[in-house]
């Protein structure tokens, strides 16, 4: 057999961060989950993974199963198919010891959604908090500028923060946006979020040295103040605190579906690579439906 050390691994993440280039919080997963089954696999020794057997692997995963949940089994099984995939292509390996892997089938929710009521709540909160003098100006539009790209385009927390102002298009009112792995799409934005990045961007005056939306004096916002400002509105507007940055995307995709858009357009709007993604949301469009029915039916 061939023999395989801490070379590899780090070709390993070098290929997933640049070829495959997964997102910094995939990568983070994969590490954590691969560190897990080197310390129970060879207890902080020499590694050696062409000693690793299928069998090792599921032993494992059985251990695993007893004191994870199932979706942390599910991300650990992905990391060393993905690994040891990877060893065995590149010859470390004869064989892949991976293949056949048993996964746990994960239970399908649907994600919990704001209703249009509550997104109306949500998207007058910051003005509320000016008037009431509990914010600035410039916090409040900036805020305002945050949750109608958020409703209003469909983002991805990263996603939002990332914007720089040669991406927004308000002639067409269309975002250039930089998704997962670094792929580009194009989102449309009401006429509500052109008006309030523009309303933002009167107020900060901004230079030409800056680049991104949400940098101000050289500073940009980070993902933890965005959500942050989120919970801040959610306890002002009386919402509920477990609603989140990732919820108004499901929002938008389910208000969008519900009206009647087309699921292969909601896919490129996601930016979902696999319409698999997208087709959760036929799900809870599915549930609107059958509640619907049970309380209008006179014999439901």
């Amino acid at each position: 057999m061939l023999q395989t050390n801490d070379k590899s691994l780090s070709q390993y993440y070098e290929y997933i961060r640049s070829e495959r280039r997964f997102s910094p919080a995939t990568l983070t997963t994969y590490k954590n989950a691969i560190e897990v089954f080197i310390d129970w696999k060879f207890q902080k020794g020499t590694i050696d993974f062409s000693t690793v057997s299928h069998r090792d692997l599921q032993d494992f995963i059985i251990e695993e199963q007893r004191n994870r949940k199932r979706t942390t089994v599910h991300n650990h099984i992905s990391a060393l198919r993905s690994l040891f995939g990877f060893l065995f292509e590149n010859k470390y390996l004869e064989t892949n010891p991976s293949l056949e892997l048993i996964t746990p089938k994960l239970e399908k929710t649907l994600p919990k959604i704001f209703t249009l009521s509550q997104i109306k709540s949500l998207l007058s909160a910051p003005l509320a908090a000016l008037n009431n003098g509990r914010i600035t100006r410039q916090i409040a539009f900036r805020d305002i500028m945050i949750l109608e790209l958020f409703y209003g385009a469909g983002l991805r927390i990263s996603e939002l923060r990332n914007i720089k102002f040669d991406d927004i298009d308000f002639d067409s009112c269309v975002l250039k946006v930089v998704g997962k792995r670094n792929r580009e799409r194009l989102c449309p934005f009401p006429v509500a979020a052109g008006n309030a990045i523009k309303q933002y961007l009167n107020i900060i005056c901004a230079t030409p040295s800056q680049k991104q939306l949400l940098e101000h004096n050289g500073k940009l916002l980070t993902v933890r103040e965005i959500q942050y400002r989120l919970k801040f509105y959610l306890q002002l507007s009386g919402l509920p605190m477990d609603l989140s940055p990732h919820k108004i995307r499901h929002s938008y995709a389910t208000h969008l579906l519900n009206a009647g858009a087309d699921l292969r357009l909601l896919q490129e709007l996601l930016g979902h690579t696999n319409l698999s993604s997208t087709q959760i949301y036929t799900h809870i469009d599915s549930s609107r439906m059958k509640s619907v029915h049970k309380s209008c039916h006179p014999r439901a």
